[in-house]
């Protein structure tokens, strides 16, 4: 019980400041927050942008707290190489660059929770111009748009349908992601979500998509992401 009780008493014989502690997470918050509103501006995945920017800040915040409890200690460093080698992500990243992401969420952990304010600070400007200047020429041809789709037909001509439909949208969006698909007994009702160049491209998709069947229903709603 003394031993319990021992690991709460606040006088540490190690060298630690409750109140560096304090200030190194609140600015690895703020880093962590302006990653987050970067990459929900400047990146290129066209699904789960805001889901994935919350989750860079949990991840950030988490390894700091990782590396301020082991930076001192060999054998908690060496107990935690053991216990993340049994961690799997059971969710597949899609995208390279959200790999990219958590990259630099990671490094704002490691740094801060180090005590390395100024090569923290330094590195985290420099990747933050570098992306919005990378992205900066894409911005301003790059469309994403819900692609809603209407169509009727029977039970022998919808697998064809499905196909024709899908290999239009890919061949003339840069991404496309089918977000829902239903099939009633009277046709199908697709849900695309895709990022094209220009206005050209959706006026191309229509074309090819009236082609097959001038009864079907287009709709294409604005997404801000």
């Amino acid at each position: 019980m003394e031993e319990l009780l021992g690991q709460l008493d606040f006088n540490f014989t190690e060298n630690f400041s409750i109140t560096g502690y304090i200030i190194n997470i609140l600015i690895a918050a703020i880093f962590l927050y302006i990653l987050s509103i970067v990459y929900r501006r400047y990146g290129n995945s066209i699904s789960n942008r805001n889901q994935l920017s919350k989750v860079l800040i949990i991840v950030g915040l988490t390894t700091f707290i990782i590396i301020s409890i082991v930076k001192s200690s060999l054998a908690l460093s060496l107990g935690l190489v053991g216990a993340l080698s049994i961690i799997r992500f059971r969710t597949a990243i899609k995208e390279p660059e959200e790999l990219g992401y958590f990259f630099i969420a990671i490094c704002i952990g490691l740094g801060m929770g180090a005590g390395q304010l100024l090569p923290t600070l330094i590195g985290f400007f420099v990747v933050m111009v570098i992306i919005v200047l990378l992205s900066n020429t894409k911005l301003s041809s790059s469309l994403t748009q819900n692609l809603i789709i209407n169509a009727t037909c029977d039970d022998k001509e919808r697998p064809g349908l499905i196909n024709a439909v899908s290999v239009i949208v890919e061949n003339n969006a840069k991404q496309a992601e089918l977000k829902r698909l239903s099939q009633t007994d009277g046709g199908v009702d697709f849900n695309f979500l895709i990022n094209v160049s220009n206005l050209e491209s959706l006026q191309e998709i229509s074309k090819e998509i009236y082609g097959i069947d001038k009864a079907i229903k287009l709709t294409f709603i604005d997404n801000e992401i």
